[in-house]
């Protein structure tokens, strides 16, 4: 004798977990969004500061220093 399986009709619950998981969805956007603008921040601070470009620029010129002199 073989078992019918009658597949369950949408309910309730079922639209629940939809909207929660659509919730969830929306969460993970606004994380990651502020994850962003917290990255943009930092990188903002950094790049705004001038002894980090003369830092930058004096490595340079140093690596630059040395690959001529070893010419």
């Amino acid at each position: 004798m073989s078992h019918l399986v009658v597949a369950k009709t949408p309910t309730k619950i079922s639209r629940r977990a939809r909207l929660a998981e659509r919730g969830l969805t929306t969460v993970e956007y606004a994380i990651g969004l502020l994850a962003a603008a917290a990255v943009a921040l930092v990188l903002l601070r950094i790049f705004s500061d001038n002894a980090f470009f003369k830092t930058l620029f004096d490595w340079v010129v140093e690596i630059f220093t040395r690959v001529a002199e070893g010419l």
